[in-house]
């Protein structure tokens, strides 16, 4: 009997293992294993889409930051918030969306860190692939280029980050907990990247996919970025910082300087004649100055910013007076210099006559005043934007204007920006011994973007306004015959380079990129709002002549309460916002023009 039972006992044994070996070891049929997922491209095209949604937002598909447009950036002095805290008090501030010391938030870490996992992944899988060599050095360019903007946002957020550039096993704690590396060890590793992707990443992959000419653009963002981060800062924040080699600043920036020129030489983007509708157009799709696009849709997917740039009250926040004052007059001078420029009157009406034509296009040429109940699009600062507005759009009455159901395409990066940043990189790196900075530079770059011929909307008859272009005598920059002298410069920016930067910020105004640059050029003093002995054009609005407004209701107090009080004490906020709009009535007769802040 014992001998049975053993038999017994020697069939379930086999059983069990024909079992495990039949069925429990089998890949499942209903879903994909890592051993059969990479086999072509179509299979690699799906696990790249989690990099597209990370890294180009576009204008977002909420109510939030809009992907860093309108007031989506961050610490900049182009735009300054009203809005309330978790104490349901309300504070100006500046936008504070994106993170800029080593306390940043954890999800900043988690996110990158996944998305450099993701890359690394991608990498260690290719090669054992089916598919010719090409296609898999295209695939690998693709997760290198991601992997470079991943690493990118880290550095912004801590500087120095631990690089990893192989797929870690969890159980390997020496890799996990590894110490930081130097920024500048990855700022060149994210250089690499960048060189083997722009090397090998198709020319044309498809629509909307990466391809070459975005690796360029992308290469002179970053690398212009890093490499004038380490140049004003060094190694480091703080009194440990040392000084970069100038060698070492030469390589980054020739770095910017070959990712824009990879896109200048194409002779596949232009400067065309249009600036509003680069920002509010149901489709970007061939425009000459978009490299790279995030495409809305009626009815599938929308976006909220024709909303907050249409007949809605921008009460969230507003642009400065500072941001205005940068922009040139028609004759290429600045306000400060200008004979174009009234001085003596800067209310709205006559400051915007005779400038650049973007402002038109950027910011509306009217006094549009929050809470004094003449508009229903208005603004704190008085200054309302509509950059992000489709006119036509809103003439028509068309519902886009509302929530979030706009179609307009938000460009990721443009062909002006690549100008932009060819420019500045050729002017820096003049500066750390590399090839001296030349005229052909300005040609190549601002002076291509001043040739745009820009005319309002609705005005009858239409004005083709363009602005003139530069020359460089020296270290100065000569307009028609007058050298630029802008009495508000910063003495510790060289004038030609002080123009590079006001081009830069007046063309990309609102688009993301403002709170980058001062982090990178060592500007946050620019904000300057926290001395009220000092205090800046940075937490100013528009001018007004209250004489000019017979409608217009006092709310400076208003404000000032608002900011102040509790919403809980709404009554006595009513009660004292009474009394005090009796006080200024009887006052307003000795003081008839104001500051809106």
């Amino acid at each position: 009997m014992k001998r049975y039972f053993k038999y017994i006992g020697c069939l379930f044994v086999c059983a069990s293992l024909w079992s495990c070996d039949s069925f429990l070891d089998r890949d499942p049929y209903d879903k994909l294993t890592n051993d059969s997922y990479w086999v072509d491209e179509v299979s690699l095209r799906a696990y790249a889409q989690d990099f597209y949604s990370t890294y180009f937002l576009g204008y977002g598909t909420d109510y939030t930051v809009f992907g860093g447009y309108f007031s989506g950036d961050s610490y900049n002095d182009d735009f300054l918030l009203i809005y309330p805290d978790s104490e349901r008090t309300n504070r100006l501030f500046f936008p504070t969306t994106s993170i800029t010391g080593v306390n940043a938030s954890a999800t900043v870490w988690t996110d990158h860190n996944k998305m450099i996992r993701k890359a690394n992944i991608m990498l260690e899988e290719i090669p054992g692939m089916e598919i010719d060599q090409e296609a898999k050095n295209h695939w690998m360019g693709v997760a290198r280029f991601f992997r470079a903007m991943a690493y990118t946002a880290l550095v912004k957020a801590y500087g120095d980050v631990p690089y990893v550039d192989i797929v870690v096993d969890p159980a390997d704690e020496a890799t996990l907990y590894k110490d930081r590396d130097s920024q500048v060890l990855v700022v060149g590793k994210i250089q690499e990247d960048y060189e083997y992707a722009v090397e090998h990443v198709r020319e044309n992959d498809g629509n909307r996919q990466v391809h070459k000419y975005l690796v360029g653009a992308m290469m002179s963002r970053d690398m212009l970025y890093h490499a004038t981060w380490l140049k004003y800062h060094g190694t480091t924040v703080g009194s440990s910082s040392q000084k970069v080699s100038d060698e070492e600043l030469r390589k980054f920036f020739q770095a910017a300087i070959d990712g824009a020129q990879i896109v200048m030489n194409s002779n596949l983007y232009a400067i065309g004649n249009t600036y509003n509708a680069l920002f509010s157009s149901e489709s970007l799709a061939g425009n000459p100055e978009i490299i790279f696009y995030r495409e809305y849709t009626t009815g599938v997917q929308g976006n909220s910013l024709m909303s907050y740039n249409a007949l809605e009250p921008q009460e969230q926040g507003g642009v400065t007076m500072d941001a205005i004052n940068s922009y040139l007059c028609l004759d290429g001078l600045p306000v400060g210099q200008s004979p174009l420029y009234n001085k003596e009157d800067i209310r709205i009406q006559e400051s915007f006559k005779d400038r650049d034509p973007r402002l038109y296009e950027t910011i509306v040429d009217s006094l549009r005043i929050q809470n004094s109940g003449l508009f229903s699009a208005d603004s704190p600062t008085g200054f309302v934007t509509k950059k992000f507005l489709n006119e036509e759009w809103l003439e028509k009455g068309l519902d886009y204007t509302t929530g979030i159901r706009s179609p307009a395409d938000a460009p990721i990066i443009r062909y002006a920006e690549v100008l932009l940043n060819y420019v500045e990189a050729r002017y820096e790196i003049s500066t750390t011994g590399g090839p001296a900075f030349t005229q052909e530079d300005l040609d190549k770059s601002v002076n291509q973007i001043r040739k745009r011929q820009l005319t309002k909307w609705g005005e009858s008859p239409a004005v083709v306004r363009t602005m003139p272009s530069v020359t460089l005598s020296g270290n100065s920059l000569i307009i028609n015959g007058t050298v630029i002298d802008d009495p508000d410069r910063d003495t510790e920016v060289d004038p030609v380079l002080w123009e590079i930067r006001r081009e830069r910020r007046t063309e990309l105004m609102m688009e993301g990129r403002r709170g980058d640059d001062l982090k990178r050029w060592g500007k946050f003093i620019y904000l300057n709002s926290g001395e009220p002995a000092s205090l800046s054009l940075t937490i100013l609005g528009a001018w007004i002549d209250k004489a000019d407004y017979p409608g217009f209701r006092t709310m400076w107090c208003s404000i000032i309460l608002k900011i102040i009080l509790p919403r809980r004490t709404k009554g006595i906020f009513i009660i004292t916002t009474a009394i005090i709009q009796l006080c200024v009535y009887f006052m307003k007769a000795n003081s008839p023009r104001k500051e809106i802040t």
